[in-house]
């Protein structure tokens, strides 16, 4: 079945990518309950339409989908380019109420719509600030614009989409005024802090399976012990809408370990992981220290947060940003070396900077290849390919792939976000000479 449709069911509106499957939201819960025993979520509401301050009427859908961290609740406006308008999330735990977290969502979107931070400019083209706030708030977009890393992103207020040069004219009347700037997520999270503090101690019935000899000295922690005390450090300084992040991102970190950590161990670790694993399926966090969960970090950003995880742009910088600060407490409790440290972060520091650009690059490609009108079934064999390959050269809009495979027509957004050295997979079909996209799966930088 082809890609722009759901794998499951046949759907159009295809939302989510599990193990490369393409997925509504409806058939990617059944397959998440089923693994994860989590009863399924009902359908979302029928859509809302509000009228803004200027009398204009704005129709907003509902969404329910099952993220790693919770049930997440959306309220997104129709009818405009995919990522703009008003679009509201909140975050509640697996069990959460549903009307709840739905009546949240009318009520910001009330609230949202009953306000303007801007107003248009009397004198000229452009907006102003409203005489009766002293802010301004909104939500960071990718920008189509440019073609290099460091492109200012636009600034959704309002509902309306502003670049950062639109935004600095709206508040040029406010010369000599300071300004606080504010990053917060964009998620509402309603999860109790019962919910969102997971320290998980070794519960008596697991410390059987690590006998004293397997275990870690005390000079030498155990996984386990490092991320509890890394989150306990965080959990101190920080609010509790950024730990909440923080949170997740190391209990992703510790399902990539226990599920995949083994790999990179020599015979005689892996035996003793294999026995142990016996008993207690975290086995890895209980039985090994830093350098192993070290060892494992290119797997967790390059792959297991690409391929296994569920996961919005705010998410995957998460996963990076998490993971600098962890080698650097590390490093700092003499736990890590100093070489060590400057590794991680540095590929921590790409993740956070590309993993969101590979998600969006993803979405793209997704919607160029749903406007394929090729027939695959009628393409030569030598027309045909089906692979994992790297994007060799990238040049406005057009893509080079390994083994001089191109070059691929695409839009300026997607050659803008393209890097050199990336990987896709890919369906291309070659038609009098030209490659078009079929399918696409998961882009890995």
């Amino acid at each position: 079945m082809p890609s722009d449709t759901c794998h499951d069911c046949g759907s159009s509106d295809v939302r989510t990518y599990l193990d490369n499957v393409a997925l509504c939201d409806r058939c990617a819960d059944r397959r998440v309950a089923r693994s994860t025993g989590y009863p399924e979520l009902p359908e979302p509401p029928a859509p809302i339409t509000l009228t803004d301050l200027e009398g204009q009427g704005h129709t907003l859908r509902f969404r329910l989908w099952r993220a790693p961290t919770g049930v997440e609740a959306e309220l997104e406006e129709v009818g405009v380019p995919v990522g703009e308008g008003y679009h509201l999330s909140v975050l509640g735990t697996h069990d959460a109420d549903l009307d709840q977290l739905i009546d949240h969502l009318r009520r910001r979107a009330g609230e949202e719509l009953g306000r303007r931070y801007l107003v248009p400019n009397r004198h000229r083209e452009g907006w102003v600030l409203a005489e009766e706030h002293e802010e301004v708030a909104g939500r960071l977009v990718w920008s189509d614009e440019g073609n290099e890393v460091g492109t200012p992103y636009n600034v959704i207020v309002d509902g309306r989409t502003l670049t950062w040069d639109e935004l600095g004219r709206a508040l040029e009347g406010y010369e000599g005024w300071c300004i606080r700037l504010v990053i917060e997520s964009s998620i509402d999270d309603l999860r109790p802090d019962a919910e969102v503090i997971s320290l998980r101690p070794l519960p008596p019935d697991q410390v059987a399976s690590v006998s004293p000899s397997d275990a870690l000295s005390p000079d030498r922690p155990t996984i386990e012990e490092l991320l509890a005390g890394f989150l306990a450090d965080q959990q101190a300084r920080l609010s509790p809408r950024t730990y909440a992040n923080y949170d997740s991102v190391v209990d992703l970190l510790r399902s990539c370990l226990n599920n995949y950590g083994h790999q990179h161990l020599d015979p005689s670790d892996q035996a003793r992981f294999h026995a142990a694993y016996e008993t207690d399926e975290d086995a890895f966090v209980h039985l090994f220290g830093a350098d192993e969960l070290v060892a494992a970090i290119p797997e967790f950003l390059d792959y297991f947060m690409v391929r296994k995880v569920m996961a919005g742009a705010e998410l995957l910088r998460s996963a990076g940003t998490v993971t600098k600060k962890l080698a650097k407490w590390l490093g700092e409790r003499g736990y890590l070396a100093e070489a060590a440290v400057a590794d991680v972060v540095e590929r921590a520091s790409e993740a956070a900077r590309d993993l969101p650009r590979a998600e969006r690059l993803s979405g793209l490609l997704h919607d160029l290849a749903r406007k394929s009108s090729v027939d695959i079934h009628a393409l030569a064999d030598d027309d045909y390919l089906e692979d994992h390959l790297f994007i060799d050269r990238v040049e406005p809009g057009t893509l080079w792939f390994e083994g001089g495979v191109g070059p691929l027509e695409v839009p300026k957004a997607v050659s803008d976000l393209a890097q050199s050295g990336w990987s896709v997979n890919v369906v291309l079909g070659r038609v009098r000479g030209t490659w078009h996209l079929v399918e696409v799966g998961n882009v890995y930088p």
